[in-house]
C-alpha cells in the first residue's frame, strides 16, 4: 500500500505540542516517520530523505520541522491542492517575517521547510544530494525584471537548503505552490525552572506572517524598499551562470560592474 513519508529533522528536542499537531494531521494517512536527530544541515534533511525514497511504497514526503505551529487540516488541505509540491508559510525569526517569496503570479520562488509536501516523482528526478547548503541563487531586480543565478559558496551560512532547493525547482519550470493558509513557529525563550513543581517551559508562539518578508534577506529598515521592487516585477530571468554584469566584491557580495547605480537590500 502506499504510504506517506514523514521526514522530522531535530537538534534534539520537539515541541510536544507541534508533535501532537502533526499527529493530528497524520490521522487519515497511512504514513512512516523518519526520524533526524541531533544532525546539522544539511545531512538532517538527506539522510532521512534517502532512506523514505529507497522504500518504493512511499508515494510522497512530508516534511516537518520541530517547532512548527500547524493549523488543523492544512495536510488534508495541501493534498486537495493536487500539486508536485506544496508548502505552508510561517514567520521565521519574528512576528511579521516569512519563508515564501512569491513571483508575479503567486507562486513560490522559494519557501521554507517547515511543512512541505513533495511528490516522490518531483524527489526521484532531482540531481543528488537534493538539499545542499554550498550553492546559493543571488537576486538582482532590475527595473520590472528579476534576475536569479546559481552560485558555489566558499563560506558556510545558516540555511539555504531551502533556497536552492526552490529556486532549483523554479528555474526546472515546478515553482512550489504558496498555501494560502498560514502556520506559525514555535521558539523557546526560557527552560522552565528545575525541581520545581511548575516548571513549564517558556514558549512563544510566531503567528503573523508578512507577506514577501522573507527573513535573512530584508530588515525592517528597507522593507519598503524590498516590497517596492517586488512590486515593479513583472518578468523573472533565471540564469545558468553569474550574469556578464554581475561581479563579486571583497566580501562575496555580488554588484553591478557595468556602471549603473543600485541600491543593496541586506
Amino acid at each position: 500500500m502506499d504510504k506517506l513519508a514523514v521526514i522530522v529533522p531535530s537538534r534534539g528536542l520537539m515541541f510536544s505540542e507541534t508533535f501532537e499537531e502533526l499527529l493530528r494531521e497524520l490521522e487519515p494517512f497511512d504514513y512512516e516517520i523518519f526520524w533526524s536527530h541531533e544532525k546539522p544541515l544539511p545531512q538532517c534533511f538527506n539522510d532521512p530523505t534517502e532512506v523514505a525514497l529507497a522504500d518504493p511504497e512511499v508515494f510522497a514526503i512530508l516534511i516537518c520541522e520541530d517547532d512548527m505551529i500547524i493549523p488543523k487540516g492544512m495536510l488534508k488541505r495541501m493534498f486537495e491542492v493536487k500539486y508536485p509540491v506544496v508548502a505552508m508559510d510561517y514567520p521565521f525569526r519574528q512576528d511579521g517575517d516569512s519563508t515564501i517569496l512569491h513571483d508575479p503570479v503567486g507562486l513560490a520562488y522559494w519557501t521554507g521547510t517547515g511543512f512541505i509536501l513533495i511528490s516522490r516523482d518531483v524527489l526521484d528526478r532531482m540531481h543528488k544530494p537534493i538539499w545542499r547548503t554550498d550553492q546559493t541563487f543571488d537576486p538582482f531586480v532590475d527595473k520590472d525584471t528579476i534576475h536569479f543565478w546559481p552560485r558555489k559558496l566558499t563560506k558556510t551560512f545558516y540555511g539555504l537548503h531551502d533556497l536552492n532547493f526552490g529556486l532549483t525547482l523554479y528555474s526546472a519550470g515546478l515553482p512550489i505552490h504558496a498555501m494560502s493558509q498560514t502556520g506559525g513557529q514555535r521558539k523557546l525563550v526560557r527552560l522552565g525552572t528545575r525541581h520545581t513543581n511548575d516548571g513549564a517551559h517558556d514558549i512563544a508562539e510566531l503567528t503573523e506572517v508578512g507577506r514577501d518578508v522573507v527573513s535573512g534577506m530584508v530588515d525592517h529598515e528597507n522593507i519598503q524598499l524590498f516590497l517596492g521592487a517586488l512590486n515593479r516585477i513583472q518578468n523573472v530571468k533565471v540564469w545558468t551562470e553569474i550574469p556578464p554584469f554581475i561581479s563579486y566584491d571583497e566580501n562575496d557580495q555580488p554588484y553591478l560592474n557595468d556602471g549603473r547605480e543600485f541600491s543593496r537590500v541586506r
